[in-house]
């Protein structure tokens, strides 16, 4: 080897190689060399035997192969249908208890109860009057069947289960305990689908789902109706936030704010259909079991149609996996995949909780985010559960309530497409402040037109928080960080119906508190990064991007 280099002598010990200090290198025998033999079509070979016409590896991100296939095609469409329909599922849950639970007047006290001194009241039920509660706590015994009778006692749970008017307050906590449910749910569901995958904790949920939804008409115990209502609200929890965040990711990045919205408008459209299923299942029973049918008939559709995210596989390292998810959208929209795509594999392989608290930036918009979503519910659901006093028929109201919100989902768009996220958020926080405020004048035709306008503006601000939030944190931790954020909503969800109930003895004080919260939310906004016209972060460093102050396409 030294005789046949040039220069000096190389020391090998010196350098401390592992290598021996003489080389016995085989003289090159050109005559006899085998030269690789170019294939079929091809007409020369570069050095080493590469082919010189061979193309080279060309790097794209998720983002960008989406964009590269164009429009919503055939495989988004049927997504999108699936997801709405979840949706809608997810909001007949979440009023299930509007009319399972709601009240019956149509009771009469027997004879043995006006011996007692049983009283009937329209517009009441037997326990909410003090003299049949009196006559419980003397006797011992429980008064529906014995004092008072309900002429058809399938119309609610809570006259076709005998209980005590001391536990009354039981039926209190089934919208409660939904929101229990979903708390713990989002968070659940959330890690479980980073670790897991969408598909597959999508599944879990929606199968939770059907479970408790047959099990609920088919018990005449309250502590099986709550149990399952709080199932049901983890449920919830899962698979309407995975559903969303799935259908986010396959959305390229110029249609990610048409399909965020039109998954939000679903959501009401959902919530309006609520008084029809009433109405014509009057028995709660019947009622429960309808409700039913929807998610048992989308679970096996979701078996076979809901897909993996690439995303996610790519997080995983799995880049085959991705590859093969992207090329399976290509051809069910009858599109063409680029050539010798290679997909962008810098992801973070630790980022988790831990990463969220070492991070200011991140903990910063954590924080932000959190305070987003809480004041988003609350806001919204304070306006719902206060609004149960309003004159007229429950089917009526439920169905008005529901509509109110598809002008605010249609506003949320059109702003989100002129001034991105950030700016909308914000705007339609301070106008539901505004409105929360102005509800504290007592004037009734006053009130009912902002409850109005505040119900159309917290529509638009959960159709602007979900989808903020999930363009806004890296891959490793997007459902996670959602996660978190809608369980600060199940927060001030719990807190909801409290206020509503304070409402009747303080008229006043209530809207101070939500209004200047609200205000004040809007101001902590000012410190987040705008999302619009950018790429979903996949990393730690690519969300620090985020802060860089390029001006967005807020129509992207």
């Amino acid at each position: 080897y030294q005789r046949r280099v040039r220069g000096p002598k190389i020391k090998f010990n010196s350098l401390r190689l592992p290598y021996p200090r003489v080389f016995a290198m085989p003289p090159l025998d050109r005559e006899n060399r085998v030269e690789p033999q170019p294939e079929d079509g091809d007409t020369e070979l570069g050095p080493m035997g590469r082919h010189q016409n061979e193309p080279a590896k060309k790097i794209y991100k998720i983002d960008d192969v989406l964009q590269y296939l164009g429009k919503v095609g055939r495989f988004q469409i049927v997504l999108i249908i699936l997801m709405s329909v979840i949706a809608s599922i997810a909001a007949l849950r979440i009023l299930f208890d509007l009319f399972a639970a709601k009240n019956n007047f149509n009771w009469s006290c027997t004879e043995e109860g006006e011996a007692l001194g049983c009283i009937y009241e329209e517009e009441k039920m037997p326990c909410d009057i003090s003299n049949n509660s009196a006559i419980e706590d003397s006797t011992g015994k429980i008064g529906n069947g014995l004092y008072w009778t309900f002429n058809d006692t399938r119309e609610s749970i809570k006259s076709d289960i005998k209980m005590a008017c001391k536990d009354k307050s039981k039926f209190t906590l089934t919208s409660s305990i939904f929101f229990i449910g979903a708390f713990f749910g989002v968070w659940g569901f959330g890690r479980l689908s980073d670790i897991i995958g969408r598909r597959k904790t999508l599944l879990i949920s929606l199968g939770i789902c059907v479970l408790q939804a047959w099990v609920i008409p088919f018990f005449k115990n309250i502590y099986v109706y709550l149990a399952c209502r709080c199932l049901d609200g983890a449920a919830f929890g899962g698979y309407f936030l995975i559903g969303f965040v799935l259908e986010v990711e396959y959305a390229p990045p110029k249609y990610r704010n048409t399909i965020g919205t039109a998954l939000h408008f679903i959501t009401s459209i959902g919530m309006a259909m609520i008084a029809a299923w009433g109405y014509f299942f009057p028995l709660w029973r019947d009622y429960a079991i309808a409700l039913a049918v929807p998610p048992t008939i989308m679970f096996p559709l979701c078996f076979f149609f809901a897909p993996e995210s690439p995303r996610y596989c790519l997080a995983k390292g799995d880049e085959k996996e991705a590859l093969s998810l992207l090329t399976k959208v290509a051809r069910t929209n009858k599109q063409e995949m680029p050539s010798n795509c290679e997909l962008y594999e810098d992801v973070d392989t630790a980022a988790s909780l831990t990463d969220v608290l070492k991070n200011p930036r991140l903990l910063r918009c954590g924080l932000i985010n959190m305070g987003g979503w809480f004041m988003t519910s609350l806001v919204y659901y304070m306006l719902w559960f206060s609004a149960k006093n309003l004159a007229g028929s429950i089917y009526v109201n439920a169905a008005v309530l529901g509509v109110a919100e598809l002008p605010g989902r249609v506003f949320a768009f059109i702003l989100m497409e002129k001034v991105g996220r950030k700016a909308s958020f914000m705007a339609s926080m301070g106008l539901a402040a505004t409105c929360v405020l102005i509800s504290a004048y007592d004037n009734a035709t006053c009130r009912k037109v902002m409850y109005g306008f505040g119900k159309a503006l917290s529509g638009s601000l959960w159709a602007i928080i979900y989808l903020y939030s999930s363009e806004m944190y890296p891959t490793k931790i997007r459902n996670l960080g959602s996660g978190i954020g809608a369980a600060s909503a199940r927060v001030a969800a719990l807190i909801a119906p409290f206020i509503g109930d304070a409402l009747t003895h303080s008229p006043i004080i209530p809207y101070i508190v939500v209004g200047v919260a609200g205000f004040l939310c809007t101001v902590t906004f000012f410190y987040v990064p705008e999302t619009g016209g950018k790429d979903l972060p996949q990393t730690l460093a690519e969300f620090d991007n985020l802060f860089h102050k390029k001006k967005p396409d807020p129509k992207v």
